[in-house]
């Protein structure tokens, strides 16, 4: 089997949005389990899942995403963020510490303490613009907003509370003046 040929230094991809962290003391099969939902989710909302759970692995998946997103700031002190996504969470496997349990008849038991390996890629993608798009779902955010300025814009029934209760005031106080 051929030897793959690796590329020049210069020509290498960056590595600038990804972390890596060896021989961290959990089983693979553990910090797998914690590593299968956040591919796909914003770098925020992962670290906030990872911080809400109560696994140990999901603490050392949680130092090396926010690692990894310290590397990518680091890397471009222009780079928002917010614009960070979780690419993919690898674990690998490490070598084994063996020990061994006494039985009976002078036997021993192995007992293999696991380690692995964590590494975590980022993407950037801009991050969203402020406001309102016009996805699904953005008249249900318009008719929404806490500030009631674009509810009352769109000239939908379903503005602020404040805008209601004002508009029903106006009308009674004009109802009582005609009386």
């Amino acid at each position: 089997m051929k030897k793959a040929k690796t590329l020049p230094r210069n020509q290498r991809p960056k590595r600038d949005l990804c972390a890596l962290s060896k021989y961290l003391r959990c089983p693979p099969s553990k910090a797998a389990v914690r590593a299968r939902t956040l591919a796909g989710l914003s770098a925020a909302r992962a670290s906030a899942m990872l911080a809400c759970s109560p696994a140990s692995s999901a603490r050392l998946i949680l130092k090396v995403l926010k690692s990894a997103i310290a590397n990518a700031v680091a890397a471009d002190p222009n780079r928002n963020p917010d614009g960070l996504t979780v690419e993919s969470v690898q674990i690998g496997k490490a070598p084994y510490l063996k020990r061994h349990h006494p039985v009976s008849h002078g036997a021993a038991k192995p007992i293999l303490k696991r380690f692995c390996h964590i590494s975590v890629r980022l993407r950037y993608d801009e991050p969203p613009a402020i406001g309102f798009d016009d996805g699904p779902g953005a008249v249900r955010r318009r008719r929404t907003d806490p500030t009631g300025k674009i509810a009352g814009a769109l000239g939908s029934s379903k503005s602020s509370r404040a805008a209601r209760v004002a508009a029903s005031k106006a009308a009674k106080a004009a109802g009582t003046e005609a009386d």
